[in-house]
């Protein structure tokens, strides 16, 4: 939908399509102050990575030493016999930084008759890569983490990361690894495991599509405030499609952690973001900023929260919980529900 540029008062709002009386997400931009010419844009990664249509032949050959660092002909020589889908899981473990053994056979193990199947698969997948000395499981294991059992939680290695960026001349040096703490962790997966849900909702649909995924650092927008160089720092960016619309999302996932004056400043971030128009001037539209939090109680506390300190601004705000996910992209969510 392209941005309406009738006449009054700065305000972002949620329209409706004429064509299915569907809402749609998107925020129509109505007169706010523009960037200035060559003001700095944000960052926007372009390293999302596809989730289907992975062939399913592996790769063979003897593990090397994992004492000894891998010289670039032998990482030259160990690409050529890694797969699609080997080089799509090394992929992942770069943009989201963790996965469990789980979400690594639910991306790329699509065509298994039965849950034994693919977590074999999966498992014989990751042990090839972690023999190769491209990938490590964490030292620890998380206890509580997806329905309560113990999950193996796995990294990019130095070699794995060196040979993803082979051809890629002047990419940074990674920083040397170091085990992440709990709370880290548990948002890192849990960013990872919206992701997931997103890409198999879209993958399982006929009318819906996934069409754009960037994480922190990546999904960043730069922008400055009173002379000052600021970032917008959503935990994650999505584009979504359904019945021919085109939706963006920016998402923070909440693990409950936060109160209620960070969840405002937040807000007030965004709301600062908005009022450059730099987004807008990119896309004609501006995302609905999304909570996601882990229950009923949690989403109604961060509404209202919302509600009684942004007065007077544009609603942009929606919060949910993970199983409203599908609601959220097929817009089934009532406009009454956006802050």
């Amino acid at each position: 939908m392209k941005p309406n540029n009738n006449n009054g008062e700065n305000q972002a709002f949620i329209s409706v399509s004429t064509a299915s009386n569907r809402p749609s997400n998107r925020l129509d931009f109505k007169g706010a102050v523009m960037a200035e010419d060559g003001a700095d844009k944000q960052y926007k990664g372009d390293d999302s990575i596809p989730f289907q249509g992975i062939p399913p032949n592996s790769a063979a050959g003897a593990a090397p030493d994992k004492k000894r660092r891998l010289t670039r002909a032998q990482l030259e020589k160990l690409e050529k016999r890694l797969s699609a889908r080997d080089l799509s899981v090394l992929q992942a473990l770069r943009k989201y930084r963790f996965l469990t053994s789980d979400q690594v056979g639910r991306l790329y193990f699509t065509n298994c008759s039965t849950k034994t199947s693919r977590t074999r698969n999966q498992n014989l997948l990751l042990k090839r890569l972690s023999d190769h000395g491209l990938i490590r499981p964490l030292a620890r294991r998380i206890g509580g983490y997806q329905g309560g059992s113990s999950v193996q939680i796995w990294y990019l290695t130095e070699a794995g990361f060196r040979l993803l960026t082979l051809n890629t001349p002047g990419e940074h040096k990674r920083k040397r690894f170091s085990e992440p703490s709990p709370m880290f962790l548990e948002h890192t997966l849990s960013i990872a495991e919206c992701v997931v849900q997103l890409t198999l909702i879209c993958r399982n649909s006929h009318d819906l599509s996934l069409d754009a995924v960037d994480t922190e650092p990546s999904c960043w927008r730069k922008y400055k405030s009173d002379g000052r160089v600021c970032y917008l720092k959503p935990d994650v960016f999505v584009v979504t499609s359904y019945e021919k619309y085109e939706d963006s999302w920016f998402i923070e996932i909440d693990l409950s952690t936060e109160s209620s004056s960070q969840i405002i400043e937040k807000c007030n971030a965004y709301l600062e973001y908005f009022y450059t128009g730099i987004e807008q001037k990119e896309t004609g539209v501006f995302p609905i900023v999304t909570w996601v939090v882990k229950d009923s109680t949690r989403k109604e506390k961060i509404k209202q929260c919302i509600r009684e300190s942004i007065k007077g601004q544009p609603k942009m705000f929606l919060v949910i919980t993970p199983d409203e996910l599908e609601k959220m992209i097929r817009q089934y969510i009532d406009s009454g529900e956006i802050c």
